[in-house]
This record gives structure tokens, C-alpha cells and sequence, in this order.
């Protein structure tokens, strides 16, 4: 149900009042229903008597605020209710062919659940000057999220390993400024900007018993890193989790006590004071060349404890620019978008170089080639090499670990800064002259070239900063892997009138 009221007092009072009301087969008889009210103010200053003196330069002045809520229920159809599958495989003695059965599902059934609810609160200033030559807006806001409707995990041996639940709170406030300007106005030449900026925070307000857990982003199956973002109350969505690089990320000949044995091959000890992360990373060679994580709390074996947030998927700002000008009969526009400080989990460093799934170190990139990782493998002779001293100056070179490990955490190698400043957009056109075309019976006649994607700046390695591909669940934003690269693309055109 949906009702609407609008007032206007000489266009210079304005308000809008809504109700809405949402019903869902979602929820529980007696949650099914949720209301969602909103109401906006508007204030043409402009037309106020007071400040008719600046007549002369302002056209419009308008201060505005609104309030508001909308709800949310995209969860599983029967998550209130007790459910059950049909499962085969089950065979009683006697029988020759498997018995179907019911078995229930792993999801725990919730009947309080209600409605998802986020309150907006926002105001802002729109003006023009100058009979329209320069105009902008001033944005605030804060959206506020409460019920939040996730699939919790339900700790202890219950039988069930997840649940539907209403849990705390997010906040997202910030500030958006956009201005448009026409810097030149003249018959034959117009020149023309418009810039936009973003900023935005999140927070995580509330998460009611659980002040805390782990969700997993599962982009590598039961092979990739387990519970790689960190959910916490007064933390943000978006928070990777992780482990830190010791230095360079690479056990030294310095960190471990080397000792020839009686058949003549070589044993590695770990010194003392040095931390192990030998039993994290599963490798039957650990030792010079290995993967070296951060002992954080100092008890000289990294493991899950050592773990801390390495990245943040949210930028601190984004926007763009538009550049449109006209000269006689041609035209010109460009757009720039960009985006800053966040970060990027580039998943596909870690799928295409180490293992996963039972596939072997495949497609190594250029990075973790011979001529850059720590190898034991000569390349002249293709003979393994265990002298501790041809070893070190086989590798004295090397900036990277070797990939000889079945585990693969998250580490801080795979976190990268995903700014970026992007052409995304330019189109040149020329229109010919009406009088030429009169004869022929048409109108206008333009003909453009455009170009998207043109160009695109940052120190991601991957191939495009813009991306978010793992989203099963809204709480792992910012990862990259196997996203199709964005296409550069050319075109041209002809528009007629006739």
C-alpha cells in the first residue's frame, strides 16, 4: 500500500509526505508486514522578500531536508520455517537400490524475523547564478540500518551451522558536492565543466550478543583462505582479514642454524627468537625461501592469532569531471571518474600462484618466475640444489618466496591499493552546415567518433581497479577474481535529420 501527499504554498513552501506499507511470505504471520514513512521539506529561499538585493546574480536558492525509511527482505523463501530434503544414498541391508530419505537442512528456521529497515536523513542547497552560468549542490546524509537481516553462525554442536537472525545496526554518512559551470557563452564557441565528489563512512553501530565474527568470501572453495573479513562492532564492512609479511615476506639463510647430516643433506632449525609459520603454511622445505608471516603477539609460532584487518574496501572518495565544448560546427566531451583509498584483494595472485583445488603452482605470472622467486631448482642443470652456500647465491637475487606450500593464507601481498583516475569517455563531432545540406533534403548531418575506457591510471596490478566480484554475501566487498577486463572500445557515427 502507497499513499502520497503534496503541498506546494506559491512554490516557494514545499512538502511531500509518504506511507508505505510492504507485506512479505518471507517472514512469520504476524512479521510479515512492514511500514516505511517519509517526508520532505523544501525552502525556495530565493523568493524571499529579504533577499531580493541579490535579484541581479542569484537565480535559484533552495534549502531542502528529508527523512525517510525503506525495508529490505531478499532472504531465502523458507528461512522462518523448519525445512527438510530429499536425500538419496541411503541403503538398508537387504536392499539393492539407495532408499530416499529426509534429512533437514543445515539452516536453523528463525519465526521472529521481520523486516530489514534504513532510515535516511538528508539536506542539502541547490543554487544557480548567474541566469544559469554556474550552478551546484550540497549534499549531507546519514542512512542508518537496523534489523539487519544475515545469515549468522550458529556456534556449538547443535546440528545446525547457520541461522537467519536481526542483528545490530550500520551506519553510512557523508558529503556529496556537485557543481556545473558554463565558463564561456558565446555564438560560436561554448566551453562547459561539471565536477561531482563523494564522501562516505560506514560504520558498524551495533551487532547485539556477538560483538564479533568472521565471514568467509569462500572465492576458492574449501581450498582458499577461510573467514577472510572481519565483522566487528564499531569496525566497518569491508574489513579484510589477514596476515602481515614479515620484512620481505621471506625466510633468510640468517634465520635458521644449518647443519650437514652423515649421508650429506642439510638440516634447517629455526633459530631461537625467530617466529615458525611452518605448521600455517603446510610445506614439507621449509626453511631459506619460505613464506615468512608476522608473529604478532609474540609467542613465536604464527597461526590464526597472529591474523589482524589488512585492508578496507571502502574509498574515502570518489567522483568525476565532464569537460563539453563546441566550436562552430564541432564538438567535444570527456568525462574522468576516479576513485581513492581503497583497497583491493586481488584473490587472483593467489589462485594463479600458488595451490589450489589439487592444481599444482599453475600459470606462474612473471612476478613468480624463475628469475624472481626463491628456487632450489639450478636452471642451467635442471638439478636440485641443496648446498646451503651454491643455494644463497643461486638466490641472492631473489625478491620473492617460493610457492612450495599447500596452505595459502590471505597475506598483505594480495592486498592492493585500488585508486585509479580513468578516461572513461570522449566524443569528437563535426556537424556540417545547414545551408549545405538544404539541397539534398536534410536537416543536420553529424558525424562523431567516440571512445570509451580510453585510459586508465593506477598502481593496480590487476586488470582493472573497478571491481567487486565475490558479493554471496554483502559483508566481503572489494575482491578481485577472474573478472573479465573491461573493454576498450572505439566507435563511429552518423546521426541524420531530416
Amino acid at each position: 500500500y502507497f499513499g502520497r501527499l503534496n503541498y506546494d504554498f506559491k512554490g516557494r513552501y514545499l512538502v511531500t509526505a509518504t506511507m508505505r506499507a510492504d507485506g512479505s511470505s518471507k517472514f512469520a504471520p504476524g512479521h510479515q508486514w512492514g511500514y516505511f514513512p517519509s517526508a520532505g521539506l523544501a525552502w525556495r529561499v530565493s523568493d524571499e522578500k529579504f533577499i531580493a538585493f541579490a535579484k541581479g546574480w542569484l537565480d535559484n536558492l533552495k534549502i531542502r531536508g528529508s527523512y525517510g525509511s525503506s525495508g529490505n527482505n531478499r532472504i531465502s523463501s523458507n528461512a522462518w520455517q523448519k525445512s527438510f530434503v530429499v536425500t538419496t544414498g541411503l541403503m538398508y541391508m537387504g536392499e539393492g537400490t539407495p532408499t530416499p530419505y529426509l534429512q533437514k537442512r543445515n539452516i536453523l528456521s528463525n519465526k521472529r524475523l521481520k523486516w530489514e529497515t534504513t532510515t535516511t536523513k538528508n539536506i542539502g542547497l541547490d543554487f544557480t547564478l548567474f541566469n544559469g552560468r554556474l550552478g551546484g549542490t550540497f549534499e549531507g546524509y546519514q542512512n542508518d540500518t537496523r534489523d539487519l537481516l544475515i545469515q549468522a553462525v550458529i556456534p556449538g554442536f547443535t546440528g545446525y551451522t547457520n541461522q537467519w537472525q536481526n542483528i545490530g545496526q550500520t551506519r553510512n554518512k557523508g558529503m556529496e558536492v556537485s557543481l556545473n559551470g558554463t565558463i564561456i557563452q558565446k555564438e560560436d564557441f561554448q566551453l562547459a565543466v561539471s565536477f561531482n565528489v563523494s564522501f562516505n563512512r560506514s560504520k558498524i553501530v551495533k551487532l547485539g550478543e556477538t560483538k564479533a565474527w568472521e565471514v568467509a568470501s569462500n572465492w576458492g572453495g574449501s581450498s582458499g583462505p577461510l573467514n577472510d573479513y572481519l565483522i566487528e562492532e564499531g569496525g566497518h564492512v569491508g574489513a579484510m582479514l589477514g596476515y602481515e609479511l614479515d620484512g620481505n615476506g621471506m625466510y633468510s639463510f640468517d634465520d635458521f642454524n644449518i647443519t650437514q647430516n652423515v649421508n650429506g643433506s642439510w638440516t634447517y632449525t629455526i633459530r631461537p627468537g625467530v617466529a615458525s609459520d611452518k605448521a600455517l603454511i603446510n610445506t614439507s622445505s621449509f626453511g631459506p625461501g619460505s613464506l615468512k608471516l608476522k608473529d604478532r603477539d609474540g609467542d613465536g609460532v604464527v597461526n590464526t592469532k597472529d591474523r589482524t584487518v589488512i585492508g578496507n574496501a571502502n574509498p574515502k572518495h570518489t567522483g568525476g569531471f565532464n569537460l563539453t565544448a563546441m566550436y562552430k560546427g564541432f564538438d567535444f566531451s570527456a568525462f574522468i571518474n576516479w576513485s581513492y583509498g581503497n583497497d583491493i584483494y586481488n584473490a587472483n595472485k593467489l589462485y594463479w600462484n600458488t595451490r589450489f583445488m589439487g592444481w599444482n603452482y599453475r600459470s606462474l605470472q612473471s612476478f613468480m618466475d624463475s628469475e624472481h622467486r626463491f628456487t632450489q631448482i639450478d636452471k642451467v642443470t635442471g638439478n636440485r640444489i641443496t648446498d646451503p652456500i651454491l643455494l644463497a647465491e643461486m638466490n641472492k637475487n631473489a625478491t620473492i618466496w617460493s610457492p612450495l606450500m599447500i596452505n595459502t593464507p590471505l597475506t598483505s601481498w594480495a592486498i592492493e591499493d585500488g585508486s585509479f583516475l580513468r578516461l572513461s569517455t570522449v566524443t569528437i563531432g563535426y556537424t556540417l552546415p545547414t545551408k549545405l545540406m538544404r539541397g539534398v533534403g536534410i536537416t543536420k548531418l553529424r558525424i562523431y567518433a567516440s571512445g570509451y575506457n580510453l585510459w586508465c591510471w593506477t598502481n593496480y596490478s590487476g586488470y582493472d581497479p573497478e571491481v567487486s566480484t565475490v558479493r554471496s554475501t554483502p559483508l566481503t566487498p572489494g575482491i578481485d577474481f577472474n573478472a573479465y577486463p573491461r573493454a576498450r572500445t572505439l566507435n563511429i557515427g552518423l546521426n541524420l535529420e531530416f
